[in-house]
């Protein structure tokens, strides 16, 4: 069969008869790489040569025509995935709002229902704690509780009725219980602040008495004090003379030492400083040759980390490279076994690759 032929078969088929059929492009490129192959080709002459350039554009246009085909069959298939998705968002919307409507009445009525035995429990509850916690309270804030209690039963209780009705009668007992406690501690309360007043005042007295034995103490002691002060004071006047002469004394033996001692001194902090400027010319020769050894260690060891970290980059790139392609290639050979060529199957993966097909990825 000459390429004409095989070129008119390439032009007559649809893409559905070639992709979508079971091994349609391989039949066809099949049936188009025999007949080239067939041929006889002569590159000696100038229309043998003219034949094969020929024959090259024909495989060529053949190669569009198919691929354009694959085009049109992928543009076809993203369509209808289009369509499907809104039918399904229609789908999904319009039957949830269905379900909604059909559970609305049912929902409304668990609702209220909710409502009412929560607003009938928060009522019991209320009763509950206004008989707790009553340790301390006043009496009027007990009284004021029990008024509450009374104006909270008339609720309808309906169904909780028994139930109210004994946390009622519990709150009341204790109510009552904790006014009676309250009373009997405001009595207790009244007779020790009359017991306290009147000890106050007894020992008020006793202080006032008090006071006036220490103040006649204190006026007895205070004059055999001017006493001792008076003979005290004559004995430190006197001690004071003699330590003054003592002290003039002592002075001058004191700054003859201090002179002798600055001489001796100085003459040993020069002797000091020579030495410490002696030593802190070596100690600053060896830190410049420490820091100067450093500094190349460091710098030796910079460029050694920065080779060890391009070489680890370099190779983390290549393994990661090479994973990829043996991905890319293991899911080009399972694409090719289910129907599509090379380029197609290129080309899907390509478009997966750029997000460009929806639900679908390639893990790596």
């Amino acid at each position: 069969m000459g390429t004409e032929t095989a070129l008119s078969i390439l032009e007559a088929l649809t893409p559905v008869a070639v992709f979508q059929t079971q091994n349609g492009v391989e039949d066809i490129v099949s049936r188009l790489e025999n007949d080239v192959r067939a041929m006889t080709l002569d590159p000696t002459t100038e229309k043998g040569r003219k034949h094969i350039k020929s024959v090259a554009y024909q495989v060529a246009r053949s190669k569009t025509a198919l691929d354009d085909m694959g085009k049109q069959v992928k543009a076809d298939a993203m369509e209808l995935v289009k369509r499907v998705d809104a039918d399904r968002r229609v789908i999904t919307n319009r039957l949830d709002a269905l379900r909604d409507e059909v559970r609305k009445p049912a929902d409304e009525y668990d609702a209220r229902e909710k409502a009412r035995v929560d607003g009938i429990r928060d009522q019991i509850a209320k009763i509950e704690l206004l008989g707790q916690r009553l340790e301390g309270l006043d009496i009027e804030t007990l009284k004021a509780s029990v008024e509450e209690v009374d104006r909270l039963k008339a609720y309808d209780f309906q169904e909780f009725s028994a139930r109210a009705d004994f946390t009622v009668q519990q709150t009341a007992n204790a109510l009552k219980a904790a006014i009676i406690i309250a009373e009997k501690a405001e009595a207790d309360r009244i007779e020790a602040e009359r017991l306290a007043a009147i000890k106050a005042e007894e020992e008020r007295l006793a202080t006032i008495e008090a006071q006036k034995i220490r103040d006649a103490e204190i006026a007895r002691a205070a004059a055999e004090q001017a006493r001792k002060d008076a003979e005290e004071k004559a004995e430190r006047e006197r001690k004071a003379v003699a330590e003054a002469l003592e002290w003039e004394r002592e002075e001058a033996a004191r700054k003859e030492r201090e002179a002798a001692e600055r001489i001796a001194k100085m003459r040993r902090e020069a002797e000091e400083n020579a030495r410490r400027v002696e030593a802190e010319k070596l100690a600053a020769e060896e830190q410049a040759k420490r820091e100067q050894e450093a500094a190349i260690e460091r710098e030796r060891q910079r460029v050694a980390d920065e080779q060890a970290a391009k070489e680890a980059e370099d190779k983390r790139r290549a393994e990661n490279t090479a994973h990829r392609g043996k991905i890319n290639r293991e899911v080009l050979a399972a694409l090719m076994s289910a129907g599509a060529s090379e380029d197609l199957g290129k080309a899907i993966i390509g478009a997966i690759l750029k997000g460009a097909v929806p639900h679908v990825s390639i893990g790596y």
